[in-house]
């Protein structure tokens, strides 16, 4: 996820704006693509001229920041705005919608002028953020409501611009990008103190790190691997909670997510113990696939706008298996690949309208144990299926896949980048799992690993490797390396606009105890 952090810092006060002491109040916004994201207005209390630090005049629990800001589309175009004002005499409950809408007036007047071609991304921050002279002075009216006395802004200023370009500004070791402007004050009223003067000292960081899933207090949990699926722009992840629930989440941008429970609308699935659901998109409708207790393999329950659950009781069939299934859409078919846990043998069926399947035919094996279920994503004209296998020798581990145009003729297992282990990893690390998704046309695939001594990593650590067409590979890489991510269980991958999510459980627990559901 991609955190961002806006504060201002130190603030010294050179002139008041009113004959002693200024009452000031600091307010932020945060704006993605012209809509408020975040905000938040802090009284800082009656100041003298001198020099003082946000942080000596707010709870220590809190901060005196805003963000951290989830902002997960590079291409979106972004503005932090912070406004400090002399407000001793605007009430409490009427300053904060004041403030807002003049940070919305404010961004307004941003966007237009980096439409226009005056706020050049590639130019240096003092240019590419608003001068705060031509603010105050400019548009002082837009803040003609402080009216009373000797009220009046003392120092307004702006971050603003595509995601990206506020990443390269923040691409150092420290992630921050930090200024120290002074703010010459508007006219004060007769009776006041001269034109305020105020120094200030702002800064934006930027974070890309793991964060856990939660509503509120309410986290969401899942004993097992977990399954991530888009549906109509929002990501969904779903997971086994106590019992045997389906916990489920959903969020469209990464910033706030919904916690809730599917069997709190339609009650146990009897699902078979310690074996992770799967969800996937298909004819308008996010469903959820899972082994019951007998084995059988199930549509548990649909959605159609992503929060009324509808109970599903039907499946393909006649196959028992006792490892997670996957699913995926090729050529307007739903295609499910379940291990038979007789055999042991990969089966394949598919069904156009979720009532009549096809009979199930069998995959072709690569010739090794397996070591993980499947997982399946289709690109262009090809349905791919991807698993850990054992070798019975060094790499004791290996990812494969095969491919098939038609779900009839295979194109024989191969090994995914013959076997390279992940960047600064040991040789002898070996992946334990492997999910797979779709995301700006390649294929993405997120696998946790085992470490081995002389690992530089931990048990469980999560990388990530892409391809166009299946066959090339660009490497398997971690996220976050300064902060390594250690997983319980199988990752979730799904993408929504231009962010790839990985959902994935926190080291610990077991099928009496959910652990965590992370999101990167």
């Amino acid at each position: 996820m991609d955190l961002y952090t806006f504060t201002v810092e130190d603030f010294i006060i050179h002139d008041t704006r009113a004959v002693h002491n200024d009452t000031l109040r600091l307010s932020y916004t945060a704006y993605v693509d012209g809509d408020m994201v975040a905000s938040r207005l802090i009284s800082l209390g009656d100041f003298d001229n001198g020099e003082y630090s946000t942080i000596d005049y707010v709870p220590s629990d809190v901060g005196p920041s805003l963000g951290p800001v989830v902002i997960n589309d590079p291409a979106a175009k972004c503005a932090f705005i912070f406004q400090l004002v002399n407000a001793g005499n605007v009430p409490e409950g009427a300053l904060s919608g004041r403030v807002a809408a003049t940070a919305d007036q404010l961004a307004g007047i941003t966007a237009g002028l980096a439409g226009a071609g005056a706020i050049d991304a590639g130019a240096a921050l003092s240019s590419a953020a608003f001068p705060a002279g031509l603010l105050l002075e400019a548009f002082a009216n837009l803040w003609s409501w402080l009216d009373t006395d000797c009220d009046g802004p003392v120092a307004v200023d702006q971050i603003s611009g595509p995601r990206y370009v506020l990443d390269a500004w923040t691409d150092n070791p420290a992630k921050l990008v930090r200024t120290q402007q002074t703010y010459p004050g508007t006219d004060s009223p007769t009776g006041c103190g001269g034109n305020s003067n105020y120094e200030v000292i702002w800064s934006l960081l930027h974070a890309r790190t793991w964060l856990q899933v939660a509503e509120a207090t309410v986290q969401f949990s899942s004993a097992t691997g977990v399954s991530a699926a888009e549906h109509h722009g929002a990501v969904h992840g779903f997971g086994i909670g106590v019992g045997g629930s389906v916990n489920h989440t959903r969020t469209f941008t990464g910033a706030t997510w919904l916690v809730d429970n599917l069997v709190d609308n339609l009650g146990p699935f009897n699902l078979l113990a310690g074996v992770a659901v799967t969800a996937v998109s298909f004819d308008d409708r996010l469903y959820v696939l899972g082994a019951l207790a007998d084995g059988s393999v199930s549509t548990l329950a649909y959605t159609v706008d992503g929060g009324t659950w509808v109970h599903h009781a039907a499946g393909p069939g006649s196959l028992q298996t006792a490892e997670p299934v996957a699913a995926a859409v090729f050529r307007d078919r739903l295609y499910v690949i379940a291990r038979d846990s007789v055999s042991g043998q990969l089966r394949l069926t598919s069904t156009a309208d979720m009532r009549i399947w096809n009979p199930w035919t069998d995959v072709p094996p690569p010739g090794l144990p397996s070591g993980s279920a499947v997982a399946a994503a289709a690109l262009g004209d090809k349905l791919f299926i991807f698993g850990v296998f054992n070798t019975g020798k060094a790499p004791a581990s290996v990812i494969m896949r095969n491919s098939t145009s038609d779900g009839v003729t295979w194109s024989g297992w191969d090994q995914v980048e013959a076997g390279i282990r992940p960047e600064g990893a040991a040789a002898a690390d070996q992946p334990l799992d492997v999910a797979a998704g779709i995301f700006h046309e390649r294929i993405y695939l997120t696998s946790r690993w085992e470490s081995t001594e002389g690992s530089a990593y931990e048990t469980g650590y999560l990388t990530v490797n892409f391809s166009a067409d299946g066959d090339d590979w660009s490497g398997w890489r971690i996220p976050q390396p300064e902060s390594v991510f250690q997983a319980s269980n199988a990752a979730g991958l799904a993408a929504v606009g231009s962010h790839l999510y990985i959902l994935a459980p926190q080291w610990a627990g077991g099928p009496d105890n959910p652990t965590p559901v992370w999101a990167y």
